[in-house]
């Protein structure tokens, strides 16, 4: 997915949200929340041939990000930068929307164009708040602006090579050096947030940050669980719609 077709995409996000905003319920900010982190991925039909077929299940997919907005069950979306078979990303709001419906109709994942890898993520609320709000008041004045587009440091943190689950004093000490390292880069500014990935596989960590490619990874190669081994990271180039992000 092009940037390009993805910013048209938020733009109906956007305008869905802005419909959705006087019934959905808005999560309280003073605590993490857990959202449903959707990442999408190549799947077995994908072809970076463009054609007819592609553009309309192209325009399809982009029809049924809409549809989930209007539901209230989509809060954030966006694309990856260059991110190779990393495609991009959906956070569906807490609760019990059926999600795999909700995908159901979307005809890049039903083609096999697209997969969608569902992670349980602990993550601050408001997500998208910002963004629905805006909408809801361009929707009230009747304007349709363009969505202004921001990107951010994607980092999943994942299983290592020596990654070790057990409570032993110098796995213990060693996550409260990374702890301590990721509240360094919040106060400085340059972690915007992290959340965690419950369950028991490889990925375990999402952080959302400030800076450019260089900074970012300069950033994460310091924390003292990457150099460890404990950690894995993957950094990626985010892009989404400025306000999905609270504060920013």
């Amino acid at each position: 997915m092009l940037r390009s077709t993805w910013h048209a995409a938020l733009l109906c996000l956007g305008l869905a949200l802005g419909a959705a905003a006087a019934t959905a319920t808005e999560p309280a900010r003073s605590a993490p929340v857990r959202y449903r982190l959707g990442l999408l991925v190549r799947g077995p039909g994908w072809t970076a041939e463009r054609t007819p077929h592609t553009d309309s299940i192209q325009a399809g997919h982009m029809a049924n990000i809409g549809r989930m907005a209007e539901h209230g069950a989509l809060v954030a979306a966006g694309p990856f930068m260059r991110g190779g078979e990393m495609r991009g990303i959906f956070v569906f709001r807490p609760g019990d929307d059926p999600i795999d419906s909700l995908l159901a109709g979307d005809p890049a994942i039903a083609s096999g164009r697209l997969e969608c890898r569902r992670f349980p993520w602990v993550a601050p609320a408001g997500l998208g708040d910002e963004y629905r709000h805006r909408a809801q008041e361009q929707k009230r004045l009747g304007q349709g602006l363009p969505d202004s587009m921001v990107s951010f440091g994607w980092v999943m943190l994942e299983r290592g090579a020596r990654y070790d689950d057990r409570p032993t004093p110098a796995s213990n000490k060693l996550l409260a050096a990374h702890r301590a390292h990721a509240e360094k880069l919040r106060a400085g500014g340059q972690l915007v947030f992290s959340g965690a990935i419950e369950g028991t596989g490889d990925l375990r960590d999402v952080l959302v940050m400030r800076g450019d490619s260089a900074e970012v990874a300069q950033a994460v190669a310091a924390d003292p669980a990457v150099r460890a081994g404990r950690f894995a990271p993957r950094i990626l180039r985010w892009w989404t719609a400025w306000g999905t992000i609270p504060g920013h």
